[in-house]
């Protein structure tokens, strides 16, 4: 997890005094403890980045990897993964542990700081969504395609893989930037990606089009049941993966994950 950028940044023992405590006298520090091994820290992070990156004139976020900085984590008396503290002029305001959903995490925030969100982007014209029902596709990338690349690039994904060219889909997610790539729709873009990619036979045919009209729930529980009479079968695996990235709940999607873990273990 490497950040650079003005709102979001990595933190070492060697920074914190500077990035952390010196920075909260200019603007309100969000001190995020995290570790690669923590399943709820992978749920909470681009969490964090979305109530950061629409308020970047209200805070900032300072992360730490607690398994690279031990000393550091122990001294602020870090007893679990992750701990989130938020910093005003050098102090403690407050703090919290565990995961919480983006609005737990901007009410928690607003009873300290005022929170002023950026404009929000321009929503794609109903038109192209019209096209894109009635199955006109080559009419809706034409009509994506002179918007801003940054509003339509999720859309013309999602066309691309309704047209069936995973190749094009792929290619445009690997050109996302590295501000793209922290957004909640790049793991929805990734998710479908490798959902269209699975190569499926009859029984995982019905699956993925389970998948694709929304009840990926059921079909999670389908797959599970197919791991466990096959662990070997990677297409099975490789649609599993794909369908936690479309639950659209990060705790259900962890549970799930450890049902499979615990399968293949």
């Amino acid at each position: 997890m490497t950040n650079n950028n003005a709102v979001i940044f990595d933190v070492t023992a060697d920074s914190f005094m500077t990035d952390v405590i010196e920075k909260s006298h200019q603007v309100p520090v969000l001190l995020d403890f995290w570790a690669d091994w923590c399943e709820p820290c992978k749920n909470l992070t681009p969490i964090l980045h979305a109530v950061v990156e629409k308020h970047p004139d209200a805070l900032v976020l300072a992360q730490v990897d607690a398994d690279k900085e031990q000393m550091l984590a122990q001294q602020m008396g870090i007893q679990s993964l992750p701990t989130v503290a938020l910093l005003k002029s050098g102090q403690i305001i407050d703090n919290f542990m565990g995961v919480k959903s983006e609005s737990e995490l901007t009410t928690w925030l607003s009873q300290h700081i005022e929170l002023n969100e950026v404009a929000k982007e321009p929503v794609l014209d109903d038109n192209v969504q019209d096209m894109i029902d009635a199955g006109q596709f080559e009419e809706a990338l034409s009509a994506l395609l002179v918007l801003p690349h940054e509003t339509a690039v999720w859309k013309i994904i999602e066309v691309h893989l309704l047209m069936n060219d995973v190749p094009a889909a792929q290619k445009l997610y690997a050109g996302l930037s590295d501000q793209q790539l922290k957004m909640p729709e790049a793991d929805i873009a990734k998710a479908k990606i490798q959902l269209a990619a699975v190569e499926a036979n009859d029984e995982l045919t019905e699956f993925k089009q389970q998948i694709a009209q929304g009840d990926v729930e059921t079909a999670v529980v389908g797959l599970l049941e197919l791991l466990q009479k096959d662990i070997t079968d990677a297409n099975v695996k490789q649609l599993l993966v794909a369908s936690f990235g479309l639950l659209g709940d990060a705790k259900l999607a962890a549970q799930y994950r450890r049902r499979m873990g615990s399968i293949l273990n």
